[in-house]
């Protein structure tokens, strides 16, 4: 994939934003640079504060439950407060999901498209990694010629939040690929690399 130009962020899921907030602002020196409340549906939804330090950006989420169990307390429940997601940038999002749907990668939902104060943003969710683990990558495409989004959209916040919930409603449990298809039944037939001396 050669147009990630690196890591964009971290997403933690956490049982107390308050205090996780007071743990990378005032603790850890981190600076508050986006925040939002209530982000996702009438069913569940989920409050964010986003905290950056030179280029590292996390974001930290505490579910609200309402009609039904937030999606971020039942990845609290199922694996434990820490990471959800991590986040790459890329130059060309549309690029990079075509190559990657082209050997196979699922996504949970189409490219969403918002603008932040400072330019256009665009970002999308693969499925877990790994078959019972809660962890996927986001791709966030950022620079659109001159202009740059610096910071997060609440809609498309929203919209990918929404693309979870559904697939938690449903029971749908993915993965990023098909662990069963042919391609990976030959790759787990190979022998394995020798281990470093």
């Amino acid at each position: 994939m050669k147009q990630t130009t690196g890591f964009d962020h971290v997403t933690l899921c956490v049982e107390n934003l308050e205090a996780a907030e007071f743990l990378f602002a005032k603790i850890l020196g981190f600076e508050v640079i986006w925040s939002a409340r209530d982000v996702g549906s009438h069913t569940s939804s989920m409050d964010t504060v986003v905290v950056q330090r030179g280029t590292a950006k996390i974001a930290l989420m505490q579910g609200r439950d309402k009609a039904g169990k937030s999606q971020i307390n039942e990845f609290i429940e199922r694996y434990g407060q820490g990471v959800q997601h991590v986040a790459f940038e890329v130059e060309d999002i549309d690029a990079v999901c075509r190559e990657w749907e082209a050997h196979g990668v699922k996504f949970s939902g189409p490219v969403k498209e918002g603008r932040d104060g400072f330019g256009p943003l665009k970002q999308r969710f693969t499925y877990p990694l790994f078959p019972n683990t809660g962890l996927f990558i986001e791709l966030t495409q950022r620079q659109h010629g001159e202009e740059a989004a610096r910071t997060f959209v609440r809609s498309t916040v929203e919209s990918l939040y929404k693309d979870i919930e559904r697939d938690q409603a449903s029971g749908v449990q993915k993965t990023i690929i098909d662990y069963d298809s042919s391609s990976m039944l030959r790759q787990k037939q190979k022998k394995p690399l020798k281990k470093a001396s």
